[in-house]
């Protein structure tokens, strides 16, 4: 077995936690854009109810519509602060998923290297072998293995 070949299950392992760690990082991705997206609807939602309240207001409400209207709009504001802080732990998740997959593929790249390396050595020396062994024989004589 030559010496590149004993590393060939290193590389496959390397390559495969690559994919994995990719793989997480783009399902980070993924999640943290769905945080911003209800983020971004929870606010839509508010502005709406806002101006609504703004329009209920100026038609007339009652004390216990307005203290309603308040209350759920705290209720909202509340959601939305809440939803702020998924979306930067979302943020820190892909950040840190990002590092260890670019970790995950250094790594992988200088196992390819030491490999492509011993290949290229390997197959030097079996060419200086070869070149050897046809310096070795006599002239217009057939080497038979």
């Amino acid at each position: 077995m030559n010496r590149s070949d004993r590393l060939q299950p290193i590389s496959k392992i390397r390559k495969q936690q690559e994919r994995n760690a990719g793989r997480l990082h783009g399902e980070s991705i993924r999640q943290t854009e769905l945080q911003k997206k209800q983020l971004n609807e929870l606010i839509d939602y508010r502005d709406q109810y806002s101006e609504t309240f703004k329009l209920a207001g100026e038609s007339g409400l009652s004390a216990i519509q307005l203290l309603e209207y308040r209350l759920f709009i705290s209720r909202l504001d509340d959601a939305i602060i809440q939803q702020k802080q998924h979306v930067v732990n979302g943020e820190t998740r892909c950040d840190a998923s990002q590092k260890e997959w670019m970790q995950k593929r250094n790594s992988r790249k200088m196992i390819d290297k030491v490999v492509e390396n011993r290949q290229q050595a390997e197959h030097d020396e079996r060419e200086k072998r070869e070149q050897k062994e046809m310096e070795d024989r006599p002239y217009g004589v057939p080497y038979l293995r």
